[in-house]
């Protein structure tokens, strides 16, 4: 038995953002860095996953606020194979690594 190795490239540079306040889908802010640093005042105000990213490819979000961030994926994508759209939250001054899994979902691996 063979076994491969890719490992994930992180594509981009660093972005510091501020949460969209909408708190759906259509008004969270779009992610373009690998490393984004985020900063919000309300729970559940969101951001947006990179549409286009190719397998394997990782987007690092970190929580910079004393509240719950909602994370989602790009329209039509899923994040750990939930809800089409739906977003996960990532919890007050917490950090996530968004692994492309291909055709616009993500899987997320989140600090404790």
């Amino acid at each position: 038995m063979s076994y491969s190795t890719q490992f994930p490239r992180a594509i981009g540079g660093y972005e510091a953002a501020t949460a969209g306040t909408t708190q759906t889908q259509a008004g969270a802010t779009v992610l373009n860095s690998a490393v984004n640093y985020i900063t919000t005042g309300n729970a559940s105000d969101g951001v947006m996953l990179p549409a286009g990213y190719g397998l394997g490819d990782v987007v690092y979000v970190v929580n910079s606020s004393g509240v719950a961030l909602n994370v989602y994926p790009a329209t039509g994508g899923k994040i750990n194979n939930g809800s089409a759209n739906a977003a996960k939250a990532l919890a007050a001054n917490m950090s996530g690594a968004y692994i492309s899994l291909g055709s616009e979902n993500w899987g997320a691996v989140l600090s404790a």
